[in-house]
């Protein structure tokens, strides 16, 4: 491979599962594997980011916030690309990174390496390698701080010394919070909508009824009362988080339904009949 190197080899060595064989891989035909994180909530931005520049050529490794994936895996491949042939990017601005505007590449704090490029660390085994923040203008390509900058392109500035504005801690915080979905299991999103018996919701009942409907998808929670305390539209992960026993059903197939005698008894799985109707009653 082009860009093999001591710690590609050391990872192979281990085993390895399928995702961080393809990033090992990666690596090693194109001297980086560039990564994107999404957001559980279409509000907060994404970031990309990529592992293995500094490996495989000594040059920082590179992160962005707020492009969609495309946009920016061309982006960080082009500027990992002129890294590797020598460039200081952390000197003026650069063209033909992003469309028709300039970007500016700028040091990144190591606190903000720790706390978004896990695969990377996990790759290096630690979080003090140098990265690069791609930052990008406007449309009208003004920067973050100058003068009619366009504020729907505002982005979280991670460079050292630079204080926390709303823009850095709204961000901080939605990564913060989202890092305890992190071993989330159920094929739908945390913040997806599913319905509680009133009773549930409230914590009078534990959850002893699961259903995944076949018709939308649709998740319930109920109690043993079932729908006649009322219904209520909740964040799937709030039941989940009451009761980390219901994490046992993240593989329950559409259109099956599980429930148990009492919390911490066994579940029983059956399909439904195609014509039964689990709705519940707002």
């Amino acid at each position: 491979m082009k860009f093999q190197t001591e710690r590609t080899r050391k990872w192979r060595a281990t085993e390895l599962d399928p995702a961080d064989e393809r990033t090992i891989c990666q690596i090693e035909e194109y001297g980086c594997s560039i990564i994107s994180v999404g957001r559980h909530c279409s509000e907060d931005p994404s970031w990309t980011y990529s592992i293995g520049v500094y490996d495989t050529c000594g040059k920082p490794d590179l992160i962005t916030v707020g492009l969609k994936f495309k946009v920016a895996q061309s982006c960080l491949n082009e500027a990992a690309r002129r890294l590797r042939d020598g460039a200081d990017l952390t000197k003026g601005r650069h063209a033909d990174l992003l469309g028709n505007v300039d970007c500016e590449l700028r040091p990144v704090d190591a606190r903000w390496v720790k706390h978004l490029m896990n695969w990377a660390n996990w790759y290096y085994g630690r979080t003090d390698y140098p990265v690069l923040q791609v930052v990008y203008p406007d449309l009208e390509n003004r920067f973050p701080g100058e003068e009619g900058f366009d504020s729907r392109f505002a982005q979280p500035l991670m460079q050292p010394g630079y204080e926390f504005t709303e823009v850095e801690k709204e961000f901080w915080d939605s990564v913060e919070e989202a890092g305890k979905f992190r071993d989330w299991a159920f094929p739908d999103p945390p913040h997806t909508g599913a319905y509680l018996s009133r009773a549930v919701q409230q914590g009078a009942e534990p959850v002893t009824y699961v259903s995944h409907d076949a018709d939308d998808g649709a998740w319930q929670f109920l109690g043993d009362s079932m729908s006649e305390s009322g219904g209520v539209l909740s964040c799937m992960h709030h039941p989940v988080d009451d009761d980390p026993s219901l994490k046992d059903l993240a593989d329950l197939p559409l259109g099956w339904c599980a429930e148990r005698d009492a919390a911490g008894k066994p579940w029983r799985r059956y399909q439904h009949e195609p014509d039964e109707s689990d709705e519940v009653d707002g």
